[in-house]
């Protein structure tokens, strides 16, 4: 792709590194932005250019390196990298742009062209290889499940004569930790192969026992992690009260919890919402609208997964009224509510009784442009379903027939026992015209009905006075011939 034009340029009398760096960081646009670059940096200039070519600072080809990445104009990055080599006599001013492009094909999820990249170092920018890059590229491969590949450039790290740093095990220690199939043992055996560990060590094992239900474990090096003067984050107190509470050991979770006030630690979003998960699991709602008023005044704003905690638990303990708050206050911080969130709160109304408004919020979710997708299919079938139920056993015929026609039209099927549900309902209310329809369209859907469902639409035709005197008069006249 060309590169963009840029507009002319009112360049200061005296132009800086700095005042490079603040033009670059001020342009929205990364095309733009390595256009102006490339003319302060170039060598020759026209009439409009700067006085003097500017060398710029390692800051500034990091920043436009990362905003070039972010953007995905991979190429474009990396020939800036190419390019600043000239800039820059020593290698080591190099190496945080050179990082900085690593960790951006790792987040392009491209971890090959990360280890290519690493691997033409040395030849291609005259970069030599360091801890800290190769370090960089295990991250990258071990977070892409590449194992073998991280096996190889460690022994090369060795062989290179690079001793694995505290960051270098941590990489390996969570891809032992994240790996399922990996024996845990190894991930204990390898952290205390490490010198000096630091939270990241203890975190990342931490997360990995709990994982394997080895909490007991998981808690005894919580305890020596204290005991080796190494404080705990926020991370670790999460981690630990996520699989306290997920366990149903709600009072320990609990207990955790005000210990981390007590150290001053400040919760995160993620750690209320794994407490208050817990707590709605365990039938303790009342509590977990507590912390969640906390939460909010903490100015700590809940997510969507918060609420439908919340909302779920309060659903379960038959607090409706309740649910439908939250519902409401979620609304007003902005936050739309999703088919799982919809869907918790209309199958809650559905077993109440609650027929009608099942089938308004239902509506609102229609109208709120919840559509169903490949994920949420299921879902969607379940929760019409529910409703057609729930209004076909409140006498509900009008509201059930428009609730399955919204249900056609918006393509999401009716499962066997629906269909039969509406024939037997519509044919016990004399209402056969809607009830042939409903087996018209099971048969369009190659749904064959069974044998019940035929006996309930027959039944209701036989009852018909009409129709059961033709069908005599029919059956006096055959018996004649």
């Amino acid at each position: 792709m060309p590169p963009a034009n840029l507009t002319p340029t009112k360049w200061p009398k005296t132009l800086t590194a700095e005042h490079l760096h603040r033009l670059v960081r001020a342009e929205r646009d990364p095309r733009r932005a390595l256009a102006l670059f490339d003319a302060v940096t170039a060598a020759s200039f026209s009439t409009s250019a700067p006085p003097a070519p500017i060398l710029p600072s390692p800051d500034t080809v990091s920043l436009l390196t990362s905003r070039l990445a972010s953007a995905g104009l991979l190429p474009l990055a990396t020939s800036l990298l190419s390019r600043s080599r000239a800039f820059f006599p020593s290698a080591a001013d190099l190496e945080p742009p050179f990082l900085t492009l690593l960790r951006a094909f790792a987040r392009t999820h491209r971890p090959l062209a990360a280890l290519q990249l690493f691997r033409s170092a040395p030849s291609a920018l005259s970069l030599p290889h360091s801890a800290r890059s190769y370090t960089a590229v295990l991250a990258t491969l071990v977070a892409h499940s590449q194992l073998l590949l991280a096996q190889s450039l460690l022994a090369d790290m060795r062989a290179a004569g690079f001793a694995p740093t505290t960051a270098t095990y941590n990489v390996l220690l969570k891809a032992h930790c994240s790996d399922a199939a990996a024996p845990i043992d190894d991930a204990v055996r390898l952290f205390r192969n490490i010198p000096k560990p630091d939270a990241c060590s203890y975190n990342t094992l931490i997360d990995g026992l709990c994982r394997r239900s080895r909490r007991a474990e998981a808690l005894e090096l919580f305890s020596e992690m204290v005991a080796n003067d190494i404080a705990p984050t926020v991370v670790t107190y999460t981690t630990v009260i996520n699989w306290l509470a997920r366990e149903g050991c709600l009072d320990d979770a609990l207990e955790m919890f005000e210990e981390m006030a007590r150290r001053g630690i400040a919760p995160n979003v993620v750690t209320y919402s794994s407490l208050i998960d817990g707590l709605c699991k365990g039938g303790r709602a009342a509590l977990a609208l507590e912390l969640l008023d906390r939460m909010v005044k903490e100015k700590k704003l809940p997510n969507t997964i918060t609420y439908s905690s919340v909302i779920n638990g309060l659903c379960k303990e038959g607090r409706l009224r309740e649910a439908m708050e939250i519902l409401d206050r979620m609304r007003l911080q902005g936050r739309k509510p999703d088919a799982g969130l919809f869907g918790k709160l209309i199958v809650g109304l559905c077993d109440a009784g609650r027929a009608v408004e099942a089938a308004n919020y239902l509506d609102e979710m229609v109208l709120a442009g919840v559509q169903p997708n490949r994920v949420t299919w299921s879902l969607h079938v379940r929760i019409n379903d529910a409703v057609v139920t729930a209004l076909c056993a409140k006498g509900e015929a009008g509201r059930a027939f428009r609730v399955y026609q919204s249900m056609r039209t918006r393509g999401i099927s009716t499962e066997p026992g629906t269909f039969h549900l509406l024939v037997e309902f519509f044919s016990k209310k004399n209402n056969l015209e809607k009830a042939a329809h409903v087996v018209l369209d099971m048969l369009s859907e190659r749904c064959i009905p069974e044998r019940e469902t035929w006996d309930v639409i027959i039944s209701g035709y036989w009852s018909k006075k009409k129709v059961r005197q033709e069908v005599e008069k029919m059956w006096k006249q055959l018996i004649v011939t």
